[in-house]
């Protein structure tokens, strides 16, 4: 947008100028030499030709849907006008009262300017190299000659300065522009760094409240680890571990993927885990995600040999059931972060589901 922004306001003063200079410049000699022309009609209907062409290119650049044929179509038609107009004015007063050079170069620049130079370059030299051989037709002298190097200089020199001050602009507009993404992307990263931060900070905080106390009992020979009831909680503890090194993977599916990995520890004590989804599911936050997750794992921590989730997409969120041989009922979260957990048990069998709703 930046660089887009600049080259607009580059364009609009070149067509100003150019304009300008038609009609001030190109129009002002000719109604003050008027006297001196053969036809001022002849040469009025050739600064209308030329005034008609800079309006068309000047649509054409504003537009942006100028071509290769169309900006040389307009520039031929101005090269064409300014031979015509230099053939028809006072031989040897041509290059004082021929008004169409200044003009014609003018409107070489405002179609050309965003091309190569070099074609920019190629119509400067072929409109001198015209009113070059219209001079030399009428009969070139050595202070015709000198006359024409001083108009040569003065006018091409301007047009030219004008084409590559436009390009310099454009030159700076894009470093600004590229300095610009370069900044957002550094803040977007320097954003991405900090979520990603904060994300472990939460994950190393769940880890103190519930591992660390846990091993600091089998450390100190506190815990017996033949208790069913310590290896259950070794167990849970070892699947949220899992979980919680689930939730810093970059998945499609972040809650998919970490209930595979809370369902890992079920698996290696042979339960059987089968894990299902319907439908593609919608981003479910991190902190809901978690609350989801250790329902799961106090399900599949008391099943005996089987378990089975499956995830579907409801209206407004994602229901996600469970059916587990847990023989009883299992204290399961309360739930929270728009998660509401409902269960029931049917002959050894629990029946249990998570809904969260995202409105």
């Amino acid at each position: 947008m930046l660089s887009g922004r600049y080259q607009r306001a580059f364009t609009v003063g070149v067509v100003f100028l150019v304009a300008g200079w038609h009609l001030a410049g190109g129009g002002g000699q000719l109604l003050q030499h008027r006297s001196a022309y053969g036809s001022f009609a002849f040469q009025g209907a050739l600064w209308l030709i030329m005034a008609l062409a800079i309006s068309a290119g000047s649509v054409l650049v504003l537009r942006g849907t100028i071509t290769w044929r169309s900006a040389w179509a307009v520039a031929i038609i101005a090269l064409a006008a300014s031979t015509a107009s230099a053939a028809a004015s006072p031989a040897a007063h041509m290059l004082a009262d021929n008004w169409a050079w200044g003009s014609a170069g003018w409107t070489g620049v405002l179609v050309l300017v965003r091309r190569r130079f070099g074609e920019l370059a190629v119509f400067l030299a072929a409109e001198a190299l015209a009113t070059l051989g219209v001079q030399a037709w009428d009969g070139l002298s050595r202070t015709g000659l000198a006359g024409f190097l001083a108009v040569l200089a003065w006018s091409t020199g301007g047009q030219v300065a004008v084409a590559a001050g436009v390009r310099a602009l454009d030159i700076a507009a894009g470093q600004a522009a590229a300095a610009a993404r370069s900044e957002e992307a550094a803040r977007e990263r320097a954003a991405t760094a900090a979520v990603i931060q904060e994300a472990r900070h939460d994950r190393w905080l769940a880890l103190q409240e519930s591992a660390v106390p846990l091993v600091a009992e089998l450390a100190a020979g506190t815990a017996d680890p033949g208790d069913p009831r310590l290896r259950n909680r070794c167990a849970v503890q070892a699947a949220r571990l899992r979980r919680l090194l689930a939730e810093g993977d970059d998945v499609a599916s972040s809650l998919v993927h970490e209930l595979h990995a809370s369902a890992d520890v079920a698996e290696r004590r042979g339960i059987a885990v089968d894990i299902e989804t319907a439908g593609l599911l919608p981003p479910v936050p991190a902190l809901t995600r978690r609350v989801i997750t250790d329902a799961a794992i106090a399900i599949l921590t008391a099943a005996h040999s089987q378990a089975r989730i499956t995830l579907a997409v409801v209206t407004g969120g994602v229901a996600v059931s469970f059916v587990a041989d847990t023989g009883a009922v299992v204290l399961l979260p309360a739930g929270g972060q728009g998660v509401a957990i409902e269960q029931q048990q049917d002959a050894g069998m629990l029946w249990a589901e998570a809904r969260w709703n995202s409105r």
